[in-house]
């Protein structure tokens, strides 16, 4: 599945954003022994590309979506990556792969490459930093919130591969206070629980706390880390 969008954003530019999915399955060989994703699983995967066009210039990423169908859909990625092949490090394989077969040929800039496996779950590298993140949304009965984190370097391992490093992060979430909390003032907890987080989880993982945003449907409360912090 192939989606686009096109936004203008300045005089004689504008941003695509275009989607590719493919099915694939992967083995997280790198993990503790015991480990589930050790073993062969599959995910449905979406790939977006964000990119900054001139104008006038042909915006479409068609052959992004070519090379994922080619070398990932329908295969064991182990067999395709001479990598880990974590969402992240795709993620950052697919923004060299982008400089060298796209914006070596035409003028577009990427932005940003996001990898997800679930509609929950992604990973983005950033297309002028190489930073990369990942986010995982959890679903309240008072609205979605989602985690951004960062690493300051990747590894063989990718970083923060296992989304249950976060369990207490979502226990919490599932305690009468937080629930009490989302209730009585919504997205403006926010704070609380990017406070919440940096205290509990982040000394026992690989990552570190970007943003946390809190989506209300009709409202919505972001915090985002200060540099300095």
């Amino acid at each position: 599945m192939t989606a686009i969008d096109e936004t203008s954003v300045a005089a004689g530019q504008i941003t695509v954003e275009q989607s590719f999915s493919f099915s694939a399955s992967h083995e997280l060989r790198l993990l503790p022994a015991g480990h589930k994703c050790r073993r062969n699983h599959g995910h449905n995967y979406t790939v977006t590309a964000t990119a900054l066009i001139s104008d006038g210039a042909r915006g479409d990423l068609a052959s992004l979506g070519a090379y994922v169908a080619d070398a990932f859909d329908h295969r064991l990625l182990n067999e395709q990556v001479a990598f880990h092949p974590t969402s992240e490090l795709l993620a950052r394989h697919l923004v060299e792969w982008f400089r060298d077969n796209i914006e070596a040929t035409m003028p577009v800039t990427l932005i940003a490459m996001v990898v997800s496996e679930t509609s929950s779950t992604s990973a983005r590298c950033d297309g002028a930093s190489w930073k990369v993140t990942i986010s995982k949304t959890v679903t309240t009965g008072h609205g979605d919130v989602t985690l951004v984190l960062g690493a300051d370097g990747l590894d063989e391992f990718g970083f923060v591969t296992d989304f249950g490093d976060l369990t207490p992060f979502v226990t919490y979430l599932r305690t009468s206070a937080a629930e009490e909390g989302l209730r009585a003032t919504g997205p403006a907890l926010v704070a609380h629980l990017a406070g919440w987080f940096i205290d509990n989880v982040e000394p026992d993982i690989r990552g570190r706390l970007v943003s946390v945003q809190v989506d209300a449907g009709s409202t919505i409360g972001l915090w985002e880390r200060g540099d300095a912090s």
